[in-house]
């Protein structure tokens, strides 16, 4: 009895299991889909085993191993359309900080919607596209996402250096259900973000934190924090000035003053030119340099001193607040 052996183009059939597909999805803006899928090494091990089957069953001519390769077959392509199916219609959001420093993780959310009405969603693996110098990082995993609802989770975003870096947007990944598919699906979103200089946690001259001699230059009165002197009441005095601890204690109506903000200034002053240098680690200094500008910068903010910067090119006036210290870590970013 001759048994029927089915005719296989085993290349072709490798080929259109393995090769990447490119299915375009709904344009958002400036956001843009694709899929792509490959097997995995477990996947290509079970792809070496179902061949070797499919050769025992055709050297021996048993009816049950080609039925058992073609289980096999079956289960390698449905558990392929179960990952595609898993990542179909995900949508993904994030927020990226106002500050984000060279070499320092940042923690950033990020959302995950499954707008399905049938299916859960399982294994989700989001990751940062890689740019031209991959000096981007961040990847988070979550483990389920239940239909018609959202799931979110922080990942640590990491800028590997100072300057403009561009975000290509996010690959999402699933090896559902047995890992031998692994199936992405790129969100494409372009985007820049500005890293700012790395910050110490110590000051390079003292283990604890910057300190700053002589803090106060001038003796403006002010709305400031720190006390600069006691007098006595006069008319037109707002009544929140009254010191009423030393009015009991000198038996008179004093009033308190304090600082004017501007008493507390300083200024970071860079080099960046130098005329010799001997060694190989010249830009290792320079960034050093200027990390060490932008702590100083911030520690010194944060005591309440009105800071400004200097370089050879460019000078800043002293003043404080937010958008001041990014005005300066702005520059020093770019330098």
């Amino acid at each position: 009895m001759k048994h029927l052996v089915p005719r296989i183009d085993l290349h072709k059939l490798i080929h259109e299991l393995t090769k990447e597909r490119e299915i375009p999805g709904t344009s958002l803006g400036h956001v843009k889909h694709s899929y792509r899928y490959h097997p995995t090494t477990q996947g290509w091990f079970f792809f070496l085993l179902t061949f070797m089957i499919m050769i025992a069953a055709t050297t021996s001519g048993h009816n049950l191993l080609y039925l058992l390769v073609c289980v096999f077959l079956g289960v390698f392509i449905v558990m392929g359309n179960m990952a595609v199916m898993n990542l179909r219609s995900l949508r993904a959001t994030r927020e990226l900080p106002m500050e984000i420093y060279a070499d320092t993780p940042i923690p950033v959310e990020i959302r995950v919607i499954n707008p399905r009405e049938v299916m859960d969603s399982f294994s989700i693996r989001l990751r940062e596209i890689p740019n031209r110098d991959n000096s981007v990082e961040g990847e988070v995993f979550l483990p389920l996402v239940e239909k018609g609802k959202e799931a979110s989770k922080e990942y640590w975003l990491k800028v590997s250096r100072r300057g403009w870096h561009e975000l290509h947007g996010l690959e999402m990944q699933t090896r559902f259900p047995f890992g031998f598919w692994e199936r992405s699906r790129t969100i494409l979103s372009q985007t820049t973000l500005l890293a700012f200089p790395r910050i110490f946690h110590t000051w390079r001259e003292a283990k604890a934190t910057l300190m700053l001699d002589g803090e106060f230059s001038g003796r403006r009165i002010g709305k400031g924090d720190e006390l600069l002197n006691f007098r006595n009441y006069e008319a037109g005095d707002p009544i929140r000035w009254i010191h009423w601890k030393n009015t009991a204690k000198t038996d008179r109506l004093t009033v308190a003053l304090f600082h004017h903000p501007e008493n507390r200034q300083a200024i970071v002053t860079l080099r960046t030119r130098y005329p010799k240098w001997e060694g190989s680690s010249f830009e290792e200094h320079v960034e050093e340099a200027i990390s060490w500008a932008a702590t100083a910068t911030v520690r010194l903010l944060e005591k309440g001193v009105a800071v400004g910067y200097r370089d050879e090119t460019s000078q800043i006036p002293p003043a404080s607040g937010e958008n001041h210290k990014r005005r300066i870590l702005t520059h020093l970013a770019l330098v």
